[in-house]
């Protein structure tokens, strides 16, 4: 997959901040995507992604048999998608492609939620190495990745855009608890 492609993922161009201490995660629940969930998480991309995904592209994803993505809905309503999270694993590593909160959900912890759940993940698959990138901008991300045990490695230039750089952040077991 191209730079192109992934531009503007991983909480990146114009993300609206998804860490907040204002309510809490704990009605919410997750459950792996379906393809009846694309019309909302099309539509949640598109709320912050400067250069969004596709149907197309999340389609694809479903397929990938190294991905996975996951939804976060509350848990009186599960086909309603409050946002969600896509990542690869392959071999003893994995890497986040994408994660995203509704507007009307931010504030409710759901950024750091999935993250746990892909932490766990991991842990439980004994993955060696989870790999992401995120906007140098995107304060709010990244210092919710490096709470989580996240370390910023390197700067990739123009990742993003013209002057927009990519931080690629590395976590790996026994760097922190996830809980």
């Amino acid at each position: 997959m191209s730079g192109r492609l992934r531009g503007g993922i991983h909480l990146g161009g114009g993300a609206v901040p998804l860490v907040s201490g204002a309510r809490t995660a704990s009605d919410f629940r997750i459950r792996d995507m379906n393809v009846a969930d694309l019309p909302q998480v099309v539509a949640i991309e598109r709320e912050w992604a400067a250069t969004p995904w596709t149907w197309t592209t999340f389609e694809n994803e479903l397929r990938v048999p190294f991905s996975r993505s996951i939804v976060a809905h509350r848990t009186a309503t599960p086909a309603t998608v409050a946002g969600y999270l896509v990542r690869w694993h392959v071999v003893d590593e994995m890497h986040l492609l994408d994660l995203a909160v509704a507007v009307a959900e931010r504030g409710a912890g759901l950024g750091r939620l999935l993250m746990r759940s892909l932490l766990e993940e991991a842990r439980e698959a004994r993955v060696r190495l989870v790999t992401l990138e995120v906007e140098d901008a995107n304060a709010a991300a990244r210092a919710l990745y490096a709470e989580l045990g996240f370390i910023e490695k390197r700067r990739r230039r123009g990742y993003y855009g013209e002057s927009r750089d990519a931080i690629v952040m590395e976590w790996s077991d026994g760097c922190r608890d996830v809980s």
